[in-house]
């Protein structure tokens, strides 16, 4: 918890702090019985300058659940209006978390969703624009830019998630010889390539992959 704060601190010294962003998805994945289970993750929405700053709300518009529907009429406006069928998105996000056998599911212990890049990008970056990240894993992030016209520099320090990065990037068929491909693999596995990860990370340099 104190970490956390001071991380976030530090964040403050550097960049404006926005409201938190809550992603919240629909199962923890952990049957807890002592505790509450894990069910949403925070994202953290920073800027430079809070009166200049990309957000472009009619990238990320969702469906009006409540006036619209019901064609309610707004008498607070002049002429009375039917409520808008689109509004911009609250800060609490529902998107399922990517699991196995999932089309886009790559063998990542956690791989974030396509559709929240999506809107995460598109909101806060302009076509053309360079995306980072510094984390990439699985590169959806790279693979969310490209697919909607912005460029990206992506950085992983394990090579089975950069040689995952160059065949979604569609930048490479093979590496060192080898046929990159789509491969499924059981729980324990993954879990072993995590641990390997994080050894990776205290141990090495990061390698980039820009597209």
């Amino acid at each position: 918890f104190y970490n956390k704060l001071f991380f976030l601190s530090i964040l403050n010294s550097i960049l404006g702090h926005a409201p938190r962003i809550v992603w919240h998805y629909d199962s923890s994945g952990v049957q807890a019985k002592k505790y509450y289970g894990s069910m949403y993750e925070p994202i953290l929405f920073c800027v430079k300058d809070k009166e200049n700053y990309t957000f472009n709300t009619e990238e990320i518009l969702v469906e009006a659940k409540t006036g619209a529907t019901r064609k309610l009429i707004d008498y607070r406006k002049d002429p009375p209006q039917v409520y808008n069928y689109e509004k911009v998105p609250g800060n609490v996000w529902e998107f399922p978390r990517v699991r196995y056998r999932m089309e886009e599911y790559e063998n990542h212990p956690t791989q974030k969703p396509i559709a929240l890049l999506d809107r995460i990008i598109k909101a806060s970056s302009n076509v053309g624009d360079l995306v980072l990240d510094p984390f990439s894993g699985t590169f959806t992030t790279c693979f969310v830019a490209k697919e909607s016209g912005r460029n990206s520099i992506g950085i992983e320090l394990q090579e089975e998630y950069v040689k995952i990065g160059l065949r979604r990037l569609k930048l490479a068929k093979e590496y060192k010889g080898e046929k990159l491909k789509k491969e499924i693999r059981s729980f324990e596995t993954r879990k072993i390539a995590a641990v390997q990860n994080l050894k990776l990370f205290e141990e090495s340099d990061g390698t980039f992959i820009h597209s």
